[in-house]
């Protein structure tokens, strides 16, 4: 969605793009080519959208980061990170 918290299609390109992803937006699209290389310890900006700090948690079995602004997730789910350190995420290496 371009117009909500933020405009998430090109909130997406530039962090998968800290993240080392090739990307391309349109209007309505976004294109993500396939990589098996994914940077760690980046940060993660959440853009003030409780979506984008949820949608890029779990990345973090993957590769170490840091999303920031982590207390956004209250605004529609409190609990979520309580619930992902129940999961088995290193919640506090995560959030910054």
């Amino acid at each position: 969605m371009k117009i909500k918290e933020t405009d998430r299609l090109e909130a997406l390109r530039i962090e998968l793009s800290k993240l080392g992803a090739n990307i391309s937006v349109t209007n309505d699209s976004l294109t993500l080519v396939a990589t098996s290389e994914i940077n760690s310890n980046i940060k993660i900006g959440t853009y003030n959208d409780h979506r984008m700090a949820m949608a890029f948690a779990p990345l973090a079995l993957k590769v170490p980061i840091i999303i920031e602004n982590a207390d956004v997730v209250s605004k529609s789910y409190p609990d979520f990170w309580d619930d992902m350190e129940k999961l088995g995420y290193k919640v506090s290496d995560l959030v910054g």
